[in-house]
């Protein structure tokens, strides 16, 4: 999402929103975002990491560069927001992490190594950072969406690179999710209800990974 996409978002959240345009790959400008949001607010408790990007194409034509982008973006974009993130909270009475996986880090899918691969990293990087950071009072879980009604999807579905009646005939519920659906999985394992989770992997898929009958 660009500026003007934060902006217009925190617009429509109203409260107290600072919006910060950085590179999620990038070490000192994560730690410039992340020193801002707790000068504004007086500390940090909660982070998700959202950036993510996706790329359909047939394995044996994938570049490396192609490759590299996606685990630099998907993988190393989750890291270093968590990195700096836990680098408060640790010292701070802790706080929770809540990555966006997929349900492509637990299954495979034509088309899609790279992203299945970043994903698969993603989810294991967090059961990973759950063991060590537990510790030190910091919860450390994931979501796993099926398709999410979003941009980047919607754009898929516009080029026919989407398979929607596959959605339909996989997913018991019959349909990708929506962003809210989403959002509310994560305010979950971020509230205090939430406080004796960790290390997990929630699926938001409607069904999809738990359906192994698919004719």
């Amino acid at each position: 999402m660009d500026r003007a996409g934060l902006s217009e978002a925190a617009e429509k959240l109203k409260g107290d929103v600072i919006v910060i345009e950085g590179d999620v790959t990038n070490a000192a400008e994560v730690d410039e975002a992340v020193s801002r949001t707790v000068a504004e607010f007086g500390g940090l408790d909660t982070l998700v990491t959202a950036a993510g990007i996706v790329t359909v194409e047939p394995a044996i034509d994938v570049s490396a560069e192609a490759f590299l982008k996606m685990m630099s973006v998907n993988v190393l974009g989750s890291f270093l927001p968590a990195q700096s993130a836990a680098r408060h909270m640790s010292v701070n009475g802790g706080g929770n992490i809540t990555f966006i996986g997929s349900v492509y880090g637990s299954v495979g899918a034509p088309k899609r190594t790279a992203y299945c691969a970043s994903k698969g990293a993603v989810h294991n990087m967090m059961q990973s950072l759950a063991v060590e950071w537990g510790p030190l009072g910091i919860r450390v879980n994931a979501v796993a969406p099926t398709g999410v009604r979003t941009p980047m999807i919607q754009a898929l579905i516009d080029k026919g690179q989407y398979n929607m009646q596959g959605v339909r005939n996989r997913t018991p519920l019959g349909r990708i999710a929506e962003p809210e659906e989403v959002a509310a999985a994560v305010a979950f394992l971020s509230s205090p209800e939430a406080s004796m989770i960790h290390g997990i992997v929630l699926p938001v898929d409607g069904g999809w990974i738990a359906n192994g009958y698919t004719w």
